[in-house]
């Protein structure tokens, strides 16, 4: 019912029952968008006519706000027509011109005319008046404050109060604040707690202090809660981190290299995997990388400028059959201009797995066109590309390095990219970084879960395999460690009551996972380092498989854990995928 959203308003004003509503300094106003209802200090009242939504913006009947509010309004008579004015907003609607905190504007931007009545936008009376503006999204209530000669100096103290839902914990056991804090003008606060934990693992005394800030910047007294912990034990460290810890949080658990490897069942589909990675800063303008392929196949292609001049990473396409072709772009992320490798590969990564634009090239015969140039390269800037393709022939593509002085420019002809890439000499692998095709860009995993905690390991040579495949310019064959550009598709079965991490095993880590479709960052903010402190994917309480999807990130390190772990369902916490 639409009274229940505004009850909280009516609880809190019913302490001043005792009192008028006209006796009251602060005038808060709620408005109820949905409903068009309005409330003065929790009490409903009438608007005529009612505050509305326009364009984006509440708007409230001027002469109706000023009544509520209490603020005086002035007749104005001046050269431009006769307008009106409430604190620092003046209005003169027949000439469609407005001034606020003394600079003119149009009328348009302040508020509307309807039907013979001036409304005012809900935000030039946060500026006129300095009351304070919340809105509430989810209730859609826009509540406005206001406070007669409220300033910095003279706001009242906010108080802060709350407090534990009991006095006693045990190790581990979650504790849950109740928080009644408030500031006496009805002003937004936000709250700064110390000694604040979760759950605490050490028994003992505890104190707890908060003090809540509102927005003019002043702050509470100190208010502190003492609990203590006693030394039985409800849940570990990491007991607790796998019931209660959001997902996407980290936890430390020294035990992760000790989980025995799930038993997986692996297929490889048949799309080749064309990697340009080596060298990985080319000393000079050449071809880093060519190879031919037809039907499905990805490019991944990794490289930095080191040289003084700038320069592009270009991939150029080539019909090499004797029949017209297209070539479909399904997939294209990229990641251009930074020296951050692990910006490089995670940016892109998810640049890829976000990309939904689909565009296609037709290839003539022994015709050549620009699938791909990058943003200019400054020294010591890098590119990572990963690019799903599908080609109705023959394709071959080459990946060079360019500087810019030798791009062809805009209108050149169509010989003009055949003519440069004639001229380009290929450049030798720098003996450390990976260039080659490989027979499968997508490894499917079947893994039963059916203990209590395992690990499925990527990317590490033994338990995961690295792709074998073959350096098409100098025909010698290539091992691709780690398996970066791969898709690795992992069906979980046995997964209810089991919670999914994330630890790195071979040092930095930045990328993204997929879970049941929805694509997570991995971390969020910064990178992954160490094996003992792995990071939450999912909690599954129900269902019995957990399909994840993920590929190694450029820049990143191999290999990786997938840790599941195997939860008795006591105290299991709701499911947070």
């Amino acid at each position: 019912m639409k009274w229940l959203r505004v009850v909280k308003f009516v609880v809190f004003w019913s302490i001043l029952s005792s009192v008028s509503a006209q006796s009251v300094p602060t005038r808060q106003l709620v408005l109820d968008l949905d409903s068009g209802s309005t409330y003065l200090n929790g009490v409903p009242i009438a608007f005529a006519p009612p505050a509305r939504m326009e364009g984006g913006r509440a708007l409230l009947p001027l002469r109706e706000a000023a009544r509520a509010l209490r603020v005086p309004t002035e007749n104005l008579r001046n050269e431009v027509g006769g307008g009106l004015r409430m604190g620092r907003l003046e209005v003169y609607p027949q000439v469609g011109l407005a001034r606020l905190n003394g600079r003119q504007l149009p009328l348009a931007e302040v508020g509307a005319v309807v039907d013979g009545t001036f409304f005012v936008a809900a935000r030039a009376l946060e500026q006129s008046l300095g009351l304070t503006l919340a809105f509430d999204g989810v209730q859609r209530l826009l509540t406005l404050t206001y406070v007669p000669g409220l300033n910095a100096r003279d706001t009242s103290l906010p108080v802060a109060r709350f407090a534990t839902d009991k006095r006693e914990y045990r190790l581990g056991e979650p504790v849950r604040l109740i928080e009644y804090s408030h500031d006496p003008d009805g002003q937004p606060i936000l709250f700064d707690y110390t000694g604040l934990e979760q759950a605490y693992f050490t028994p003992g005394p505890k104190e707890i202090t908060l003090v809540v800030t509102n927005r003019a910047g002043r702050s509470s007294l100190p208010y502190t809660v003492r609990i203590n912990v006693l030394p039985e034990v409800m849940y570990s460290p990491r007991d607790f981190a796998l019931r209660h810890l959001e997902v996407g949080r980290t936890f430390t658990d020294d035990a992760v290299l000790d989980y025995p490897p799930l038993t997986t069942y692996r297929q490889d589909a048949e799309i080749p995997l064309i990697v340009s990675n080596s060298p990985e800063e080319p000393d000079r303008t050449g071809i880093l990388y060519a190879d031919e392929f037809s039907g499905q196949a990805r490019a991944l292609a990794y490289h930095v400028n080191p040289n003084p001049a700038p320069a592009r990473l270009v991939v150029l396409a080539t019909n090499v059959d004797t029949q017209p072709l297209s070539l479909r772009v399904e997939r294209l992320g990229e990641t251009a201009s930074t020296r951050v490798v692990s910006v490089l590969g995670q940016t892109s990564l998810m640049d890829f797995l976000f990309s939904s634009q689909r565009y296609q090239l037709w290839l003539e015969p022994s015709r050549t066109l620009v699938l791909f140039s990058s943003s200019s390269l400054g020294q010591g800037q890098g590119l990572n590309l990963m690019a799903d393709l599908a080609s109705t022939g023959r394709v071959q593509l080459t990946f060079a390095m360019v500087e810019e002085e030798l791009i062809p420019a805009p209108g050149s002809g169509p010989d003009a990219w055949p003519d440069l890439l004639a001229s380009l000499a290929p450049l030798d692998p720098d003996g450390v970084h990976i260039r080659g095709t490989f027979p499968s860009a997508q490894r499917d995993l079947k893994v039963r879960m059916e203990g209590n905690t395992g690990r499925v390991i990527i990317g590490d040579g033994i338990y995961d395999p690295h792709m074998e495949g073959l350096d098409a310019l100098t025909y010698q064959p290539v091992r691709l460690r780690g398996n970066y550009g791969v898709t690795y598709r992992i069906s979980l079965e046995g997964a209810a009551g089991t919670v999914g991490a994330f630890s790195p095993r071979g040092g930095m880590y930045a990328g993204a996972i997929s879970v049941n479709g929805r694509l997570k960052p991995v971390p969020e903010n910064g990178v992954l380092f160490r094996p003992n402190t792995p990071m939450i994917l999912f909690r599954e309480t129900h269902l019995d498989t957990v399909e994840l999807e993920l590929i190694p990130a450029s820049g990143s390190f191999l290999p990786i854990n997938l840790v599941v772990y195997r939860l008795d369902g006591a105290g299991l916490a709701a499911n947070t995928r």
